[in-house]
């Protein structure tokens, strides 16, 4: 094999290993967009409302949460949404799972008390089993 052909073996192999990085890399990055509690409902999340309608402030999770105490509805916005700052354990109106899995709610933490499902892309108002006394949440895998 002469040296051209070797190099030219080499570069391509390079190349396609640096167009393969790549292709990996970008897909990571959209597949982890959702920012877990910030305030804002990302696709791949499960969101709660403070008030019904999927009006107020939101808690936005993007991971199973065995108890809402301590958890808080924010607003990211600054325009003072209802229900800012307000404690989300037993205090949600509606909700919306913008992620691609189901997610469980329960009316009490560490999976007690009701249990109830969200299927992916639904949105609505909880009912009355579960309007302001939703206290955990888990993707149902």
């Amino acid at each position: 094999m002469s040296r051209t052909n070797a190099v030219r073996i080499v570069a391509g192999a390079t190349l396609a290993a640096t167009m393969f990085a790549g292709t990996v890399l970008a897909g990571a990055g959209s597949a982890y967009a959702a920012t877990n509690l910030n305030g804002h409902l990302e696709s791949g999340e499960f969101g709660l409302y403070y008030n019904s309608g999927g009006l107020g402030c939101v808690r936005d999770s993007f991971y199973d949460d065995n108890t809402f105490v301590g958890d808080n509805f924010k607003d990211p916005s600054g325009v003072n949404c209802a229900g800012e700052g307000q404690t989300t354990n037993d205090n949600t109106a509606s909700y919306w799972n913008r992620d691609a899995y189901q997610w469980e709610v329960d009316t009490d933490a560490y999976r007690s008390g009701i249990k109830g499902w969200i299927p992916a892309g639904y949105s609505g108002d909880a009912s009355s089993n579960f309007k302001n006394e939703i206290s955990s949440n888990y993707i149902d895998w």
